[in-house]
């Protein structure tokens, strides 16, 4: 690869490297759903969208390489094949789609960021207007693919459920067993108030996660109705409506028939039919409040084991240092696949979370110690 000459230059690299990685994602990502999907209209919209998406991809490649780097491989491209499959088979096809359109947003912003502090007037000028037409690209994906608004794209489903339940069992029970190492010495009352704290976590966090869930999706259906999104009336209801209503305002029969069919049908792509809700990709398939609450309650519930079980049958010394060992390395897993969603370097969340845990468990030894029992 060759040098690049500057500090601008470099950066700008390596946002329209991530940029160009997301186009190729994406692109896959719809290609992938076009071959599964059955209707034949979905088919061809997806295929269309798909075409589109690697032309793009190719556009960015493109400047990779004027800054110097190197553009898009058939190796790089049969590696983000099976990449872009396995993250579709973790986080679902929605949860997939919207990681990947914010993820691109994000990198256009950063590039319209950085273009703007260019030193060079005409280039600033140059990646400007590109990071502007991308800003316009991406919500038009937003709106019409994933049929919502920039405000709904949450994401990960199940997933997201499970690596935020274990996040705080992890935490929250190895912190509780540190404080109780600290004012006593007997492993059964440590294994006694282990087991106590991850069943009570377990149902909060359940029923917290129900809660929430429930919440976010009373949320969105009333949106969709505050917006118009309704499925009491159907379309030939809504077109004989707008028939009247044309009839009402001069037009006559044939005229108020031809332009309600015309607005009818813009309606339903737009509010209805859009091309996410005819290839499963709507809000409606957020994932149900009650599979939130039990993975969310289970996954608190089992790596809460982690630091509780080597004192069912180790000495309380033993048992500590192989409960803090097991717990930290445990905490760099489940911060690692933080990443997934927070698109932040896998090593870096790895180690906040061992950081956060080890904060805590020492915060709460010292408590113990400071307690007389």
């Amino acid at each position: 690869m060759a040098d690049l000459i500057d500090r601008e230059g470099k950066t700008l690299f390596g946002t329209a490297k991530k940029i160009c990685a997301y186009k190729l994602m994406l692109a896959t990502g719809y290609e992938r759903l076009a071959k599964k999907a059955k209707d034949e209209r979905a088919k061809q919209l997806l295929s269309e969208i798909s075409g589109n998406e690697f032309k793009d991809s190719e556009y960015w490649s493109q400047k990779v390489r004027e800054l110097g780097g190197e553009g898009n491989k058939s190796a790089r491209a049969s590696f983000m094949n099976r990449r872009v499959g396995l993250m579709m088979g973790i986080l679902g096809t929605r949860g997939f789609f919207e990681w990947a359109v914010i993820a691109e947003d994000e990198s256009i912003e950063d590039l319209a960021i950085q273009a703007g502090n260019l030193s060079d007037a005409a280039a600033s000028e140059k990646w400007t207007r590109i990071a502007s037409d991308e800003r316009l690209h991406v919500e038009r994906i937003k709106k019409e693919v994933l049929g919502m608004e920039a405000w709904e794209m949450g994401g990960g489903g199940g997933v997201r459920d499970v690596i935020f339940g274990a996040n705080d069992g992890l935490v929250s029970i190895l912190a509780l067993v540190a404080g109780v190492y600290g004012a006593v010495t007997e492993s059964h009352l440590i294994l006694i108030a282990g087991v106590a704290g991850a069943v009570a976590g377990a149902i909060s966090m359940g029923a917290g996660a129900y809660l929430s869930s429930k919440s976010e999706k009373e949320v969105t259906e009333r949106e969709s109705e505050r917006k118009g999104v309704s499925k009491r009336r159907t379309p030939e209801e809504e077109r004989q409506e707008l028939v009247k209503f044309y009839q009402a305002r001069g037009f006559k029969g044939r005229e108020a028939e031809a332009i309600a069919s015309r607005v009818a049908s813009e309606m339903e792509l737009r509010l209805e039919y859009t091309i996410g809700e005819e290839v499963g990709l709507t809000s409606e398939e957020s994932w149900p409040p009650i599979k939130a609450a039990i993975l969310t309650g289970s996954s608190f519930a089992i790596v809460s084991l982690i630091p509780i079980l080597p004192f069912a049958f180790m000495q309380v010394i033993p048992a500590v240092i192989t409960a803090v060992i097991a717990s930290i390395a445990s905490l760099f897993g489940v911060g690692a696949s933080k990443a997934i969603f927070t698109r932040k370097s896998w090593v870096r969340s790895g180690l906040e979370m061992m950081a956060i845990g080890a904060l805590a468990s020492a915060a709460t030894y010292a408590i113990g110690l400071a307690i007389p029992v």
